[in-house]
């Protein structure tokens, strides 16, 4: 197993759940997320990376869009998360959180 390997398939099953949380703290507009999320240590994050997961957010029901001039240029595409995406990210952040605790009790030796 290649370590690189193993951290681009965790990254990529965690930028679902970044993602909502950014969204849940704050409407933003694609290129103003990947800005922030770059500045968190290990993501890693990309354009590119970003773009297919709020569409999907969006067909899911879980982010909506609204398209608002920008200051100094072409209209921007803003994202919101949706009453129903808060539900998820509840259930999501419940579920993170329990996995967490899970792997530091097994790494720490306890008893499962």
């Amino acid at each position: 197993m290649e370590l690189q390997n193993w951290q681009t398939q965790l990254r990529k099953g965690l930028l679902d759940i970044v993602v909502l949380n950014y969204l849940a703290r704050c409407r933003c507009h694609g290129y103003e997320m990947v800005q922030e999320l770059k500045k968190c240590r290990g993501l890693t994050l990309r354009e590119g990376n970003i773009y297919p997961i709020l569409a999907r957010l969006q067909t899911d029901g879980l982010a909506e869009t609204s398209v608002e001039p920008g200051p100094d240029g072409p209209p921007r595409k803003y994202f919101t998360i949706t009453s129903q995406g808060r539900r998820m990210l509840e259930e999501m952040n419940q579920h993170w959180d329990m996995i967490v605790a899970s792997v530091n009790q097994v790494r720490k030796g306890d008893n499962p």
